[in-house]
């Protein structure tokens, strides 16, 4: 296999103006009793009661276990042997949701608490959060996984801890009203519950990306599944709806799940042209889409979707951007059914071509807040044909100001992964894993 190389370059940037995971493992929603259960391998020189000494919040759960696993003898244990343990019977502590990042003219207060969110803010258990209007908020926890909330959402951390036996958390999460964005890491046990809610619906997941939206005044839930699988059920339903790759349901006012209907496909771009009245402006032309409804955008000066992250939403398949420069900016673009059901995105990056598009060079800038000076493993690739050109390969980047940019770019399209450590954070926190992809677009803006 020949090895492409192409040249750029990595700068760390100092103050500046301000998705995805590979998942695609089967989600499943637990059924009660497998909620309740967890699952431990026997290992040598184990016992019921040793067991019940490290990890067991009374010696009753020895009774419990015994009777559950139907054992004979409650002494003898074998190793290899599976056996399913109560969740209320084993240890547990609280997990940390950490603020990732923040799109806000200001910080503002969780609704349970005094401490003003910013960047690094750990949040517990029972935590609520209102996103202002204008506002955008990620939240870490402590698998990798990825919460996004976007302006006008109010989630709750109902329930937010970890156990002796389970290395990812226990996660129940309340939407009461707007959207959230889940990047859900694939690694978690099918066992350990991660579980979303709104008042109409419920869904349970594993090794996904997907959407989740509730609307008080409509009375209506929505979920649309962008990666993995996941199985939803609304509160008048009698059985549950398995949502796979690319697909959506809306849930209405009185619970009821729709038949599960295929997202639109992601946009592609098509062309541009200039504005006769604005020198700076560009309109951007998609490729018509039949079935859309609409078309909305999120915004960022990062290709990893933060810093100052805005949504805009069209009628058409076209868009105006103003005032180009070098350094480009992403346009995470989606259709809209008729149903109100958001499709697969296509992530754009533009920047200014000054003298044609084959000759632009571009930097991309990625952010990484939580980094403090650790060192960032960082891959960029871009595609050719059906060749991946290695750009960059790096386990020791540093970030200045919680950024780094990528600079010498060609158009063409991308994609990259990153990770690092958090500075000043449990054993067993997971750390920070982003991965996604782009289309690098240059517009000419020289007068023709």
């Amino acid at each position: 296999m020949t090895r492409f190389s192409l040249r750029a370059g990595i700068t760390s940037l100092g103050a500046m103006a301000l998705f995805t995971a590979h998942a695609h493992a089967s989600s499943v929603l637990p059924s009660d009793e497998a909620q309740d259960l967890i699952v431990y391998k026997v290992k040598s020189g184990d016992t019921l009661l040793e067991l019940s000494r490290k990890y067991f919040v009374s010696s009753a759960g020895i009774s419990q276990v015994a009777r559950i696993n139907q054992l004979q003898d409650a002494d003898r244990i074998t190793v290899g042997q599976s056996l399913s343990i109560p969740r209320q019977s084993v240890k547990h502590w609280t997990s940390v949701a950490r603020v990732m990042g923040m799109s806000c003219a200001s910080s503002y207060t969780a609704e349970q608490g005094n401490t003003r969110l910013t960047v690094g803010t750990p949040l517990h258990e029972g935590a609520l959060l209102k996103v202002p209007a204008g506002c955008h908020t990620a939240l870490l926890l402590e698998d990798s996984s990825i919460v996004r909330l976007p302006s006008g959402a109010v989630l709750k951390l109902s329930t937010l801890r970890k156990n002796a036996l389970e290395k990812a958390p226990e996660v129940r999460l309340e939407l009461a009203t707007g959207r959230v964005e889940l990047e859900v890491m694939k690694e978690r046990s099918p066992l350990t519950p991660f579980e979303i809610r709104t008042p109409r619906s419920v869904m349970g997941v594993r090794g996904t990306q997907f959407r989740v939206g509730f609307s008080p005044d409509t009375q209506g839930s929505l979920v649309e599944v962008t990666q993995g699988v996941v199985k939803t059920q609304g509160t008048a339903d009698a059985e549950s709806v398995d949502l796979t790759q690319g697909m959506g349901v809306t849930i209405d006012a009185s619970g009821k799940a729709s038949a599960p209907e295929a997202l639109l496909p992601a946009p592609r771009y098509a062309s541009f042209s200039k504005s006769p009245n604005h020198p700076t402006e560009l309109s951007v032309q998609l490729q018509h889409m039949d079935n859309a409804g609409s078309f909305q955008a999120d915004i960022a000066t990062t290709a990893n979707l933060s810093g100052l992250r805005r949504t805009q939403q069209w009628a058409n398949p076209e868009f105006k951007i103003d005032q180009l420069i070098n350094q480009a900016m992403f346009y995470q673009v989606a259709a809209i059914s008729k149903n109100g059901l958001l499709g697969t995105p296509a992530l754009m990056a533009f920047c200014a071509a000054p003298v044609s598009a084959e000759q632009a060079r571009c930097s991309a800038v990625f952010e990484t807040p939580l980094a403090e000076g650790a060192s960032i493993t960082f891959t960029l690739n871009r595609q050719n044909a059906a060749a991946h050109q290695e750009v960059i390969r790096t386990g020791h980047l540093t970030a200045v100001n919680g950024k780094f940019a990528v600079k010498d770019l060609q158009p063409g399209h991308y994609s990259w992964s990153l990770s690092y450590p958090l500075a000043k954070a449990s054993a067993d926190q997971a750390g920070v894993y982003q991965s996604g992809a782009f289309e690098l677009i240059a517009l000419p803006t020289a007068a023709p």
